[in-house]
């Protein structure tokens, strides 16, 4: 039976007054250096005697999941969980609930207090964060090629640093473009089309023809496939940002585009993703770019709409955003937590979380899935052929902040796009 750790919280509130490193930059005092010492020294003495131990040995594992309390996969992870222990009679799983917004800060706090729970849910564009400061295990020698077999690679890399595994993805989005197929009579195929197309129907309905979402929750991941789609990059092969490349400079100077003119786009500041689906159902949006998820609003709107695959500028590309379990690099129950992780990547248990928000397929079996194969979602599926994973950063939370004011100002015309990206760059490179 789960059990909702609330008890917990109050622990590490109390570790977090007492000075275990609040600001998640991995920087700690020599106290809690050598608690982190000691830990380790524990956790390597009870690994050997887990390996040894029958299996009928009880195991309680943690599984810190952000959004739980709110309804985040509540249902499904509940469901799984209970038939994992009814399979596995020895092994009890306890839900250790975080919130979204402070989850990568939450990780670090925990792990340099010596509390991280076995197994992490989280964004897999902060892997490389975790990695670099020793919060994750090495999943390489966990995974057997028969495993590897049921997984999509280019999903799989998703959760990778310089090509080791510290993640097991388990939700993958992708993205389309969503138009008003009664105002508009051919979807735009590339960025001058797309461009054009919002400023004719804009000009024509007296609506917005186009949104460019900037919020610090999702404005990033529809942003990075315009960015891909011009061959930029904000890390390069080394890890180094060049969030200021000549590609990305461009790039956001075509975004600006679209505010040259009043009434193309809402107020680029104050637009939310998750609006976008709301503005396009009342009629004040013709086009939107987003995810598959956005289906069941959109046919309650009673509104005639299309989907096509995103627009190309110098290439095809979308950003391929993915949720992935990790394992602490400090739990005592390593084995036991990977097998958890396997469990849930078993195609029922994988099927029911991909259903859930009509998320993309993470498993070859979900390939073959009858809802991939009507019109609506043959978009999302045949662009991620092209898709880029989310960049590499060593700490997200910066370099989103800094990035999406970044294009808040070049959009707006409060700094040319080179000035705009020129301050993200030296912000994140400090």
């Amino acid at each position: 039976m789960k059990k909702i750790m609330k008890s917990l919280f109050m622990l590490f509130a109390a570790i977090f007054v007492l000075g275990a490193c609040g600001n998640g930059n991995g920087d700690t005092s020599s106290e809690d250096t050598e608690s982190s010492d000691a830990v380790e020294e524990t956790s390597e003495s009870t690994s050997e005697e887990t390996e040894t131990s029958s299996d009928d040995e009880e195991v309680a594992l943690q599984f810190l999941m952000p959004g739980y309390d709110e309804g985040y996969l509540t249902e499904e992870m509940d469901a799984a969980i209970e038939q994992y222990e009814e399979e596995n009679p020895n092994v009890t799983v306890e839900i250790v609930s975080a919130g979204w917004d402070d989850l990568n800060s939450r990780i670090v706090q925990l792990y340099q207090a010596g509390e991280a729970p076995d197994m992490m849910m989280m964004g897999s564009r902060s892997i490389r964060q975790f990695a670099e400061e020793g919060v994750l295990e090495d999943l390489g020698s966990y995974m057997t090629d028969e495993y590897l077999e049921t997984r999509i690679d280019n999903v799989m890399e998703s959760a990778q640093v310089s090509g080791t595994q510290y993640g097991i993805p388990l939700a993958l989005s992708s993205r389309a473009l969503f138009y008003r197929s009664d105002l508009i009579d051919q979807a735009p195929a590339n960025w001058e089309e797309l461009l054009e197309t919002a400023e004719t129907v804009s000009a024509e309905n007296d609506m917005y023809g186009f949104a460019i979402p900037t919020d610090l929750g999702n404005g990033a991941h529809e942003l990075m496939s315009f960015i891909y789609q011009n061959e930029g990059y904000v890390v390069d092969e080394n890890g180094e940002f060049t969030i200021n490349s000549d590609a990305n400079v461009e790039t956001l100077e075509y975004l600006a585009l679209f505010n040259e003119q009043d009434g193309v786009i809402p107020n680029v500041v104050e637009t939310d993703r998750d609006e976008q689906v709301q503005m396009f159902n009342n009629e004040d949006l013709a086009m939107y770019i987003s995810g598959s998820w956005d289906k069941e609003e959109l046919d309650t709107g009673g509104l005639d709409y299309g989907v096509v695959e995103l627009p190309e500028g110098d290439t095809k590309a979308v950003n391929l955003v993915t949720d992935s379990y990790g394992i602490s690099s400090i739990s005592e129950n390593k084995e036991a937590a990977w097998d958890f992780i396997e469990f849930m990547g078993t195609e029922d248990i994988q099927r029911s979380i991909s259903e859930a928000y009509n998320w993309m397929p993470v498993t070859q079996a979900e390939l073959d899935d009858e809802r991939f194969q009507d019109d609506f979602m043959q978009p999302f599926l045949n662009i991620m052929e092209y898709g880029v994973a989310e960049p590499a950063v060593p700490n997200w939370d910066q370099f989103n902040e800094s990035f999406l004011i970044a294009v808040q100002k070049g959009v707006s015309g409060q700094a040319s796009a080179q000035e705009a990206l020129d301050t993200a760059q030296e912000e994140v490179t400090q």
